[in-house]
């Protein structure tokens, strides 16, 4: 197919032309704003001009969080008659977690909605079998679910669309799965990457390396803040001084210990992606000799309670974990009350400064 026009033109005229031969029909579904962004490399704000100039002409209906369709299509009208809202977290053993339930339960159980709470262990064969559940009892009026394994392709997407088309409110926290466009509360990753790295740049250290979740989009965020940030300093980061590691290397640091200080070695001080990998990099310096923040300064994410008793107690960034909670909350009651279009919400991180961060004197 050929297409002359350029811009959020091409992709006006690419759709129409798909349309036209047939390729697109009534009710299907448009691939995603980020498939499409890929496919003429242009921005998702590009893209999505395009998109807009057709929905206007009502040759395409967007439903969000499900996605964009040709036509007019609507979701099954639900009615509130459940009273009742799935949570469906990672882990229930994490520090994060206990909070962000506080703030959702509270907010919701005084609003008269009962909660129904699961966990995925961060697996996708789990969080597919709590959606299909869901969809088989259908008994709930909203969702409120945190992405597994949110950086990598999921299997599952068709599940959510289900959930939505049938009326079911959707909404992410932490993360979001990056074709299902759907809402998502969470903290701003970019900003923390960003000023962890100006911190430790003004500490001294130029010599700076990272350790990241490869599976977690916050990983993803959080390096890419960190990356930025590295640039408008001039700074050189050495790409062997990033480390990425999976659950598996996050649940047992001792076996990735080897790998870790290899790739660290030289640096005079690191970013870790949150407060648990932070205090197991701490503890593995001390097992292999070597002194935070005297040999190492570490700086982490999340401020767990671990990170204010641990030797030497850990700098670290705020999570606004029961306010993310309570904003879940609110913002999903908006949804199921059909209040507004734009539900996504960024929440700030403020630095806890401690001791396992040195100055250095340059």
């Amino acid at each position: 197919m050929k297409i002359y026009e350029k811009g959020y033109k091409a992709v006006a005229a690419y759709i129409k032309k798909s349309i036209e031969e047939g390729s697109l029909s009534e009710g299907d579904r448009l691939p995603s704003e980020a498939k499409l962004c890929e496919m003429f490399s242009l921005s998702r704000q590009t893209v999505r001009k395009g998109m807009n100039l057709l929905k206007k002409e009502g040759v395409l209906t967007g439903l969000q969080g499900s996605g964009t369709y040709v036509g007019s299509v609507k979701k099954k009208s639900r009615r509130l008659k459940y009273m009742s809202v799935a949570v469906m977290l990672t882990y229930g053993d994490s520090y994060i977690f206990p909070p962000v339930v506080r703030g959702i339960t509270g907010t919701l159980n005084e609003a008269g909605y009962s909660t129904q709470l699961s966990f995925t262990d961060n697996n996708v064969s789990n969080e597919e079998r709590l959606l299909k559940n869901l969809l088989e009892n259908d008994n709930v009026d909203a969702l409120i679910v945190e992405p597994s394994k949110g950086a990598l392709p999921n299997p599952n997407l068709r599940l959510y669309r289900e959930l939505i088309y049938r009326g079911v409110q959707v909404l992410f926290i932490n993360a979001s799965y990056r074709d299902l466009e759907a809402p998502c509360i969470r903290l701003d990753d970019e900003s923390v990457g960003k000023k962890a790295l100006q911190y430790l740049y003004e500490k001294g250290h130029r010599k700076i390396g990272g350790i990241f979740h490869c599976e977690d989009e916050q990983g993803i965020r959080r390096y890419g803040g960190f990356m930025e940030m590295a640039r408008d300093l001039k700074l050189d980061i050495d790409p062997d001084h990033i480390v990425w590691l999976d659950t598996a290397d996050i649940r047992n640091m001792k076996s990735a210990a080897p790998k870790v200080l290899s790739r660290i070695k030289g640096c005079t001080a690191v970013m870790a992606y949150n407060d648990e990998v932070a205090c197991e990099l701490i503890k593995i310096c001390k097992e292999n000799g070597m002194r935070v923040p005297e040999d190492l300064s570490v700086i982490g994410v999340d401020d767990a309670d671990i990170s204010a008793t641990i030797v030497p107690a850990l700098t670290t960034f705020t999570h606004p974990k029961e306010i993310l909670g309570k904003k879940a909350a609110d913002t999903i009651l908006q949804m199921m009350d059909e209040q507004g279009d734009e539900a996504s919400y960024l929440l700030e991180s403020s630095l806890n400064e401690r001791e396992s961060v040195k100055k250095i004197f340059i």
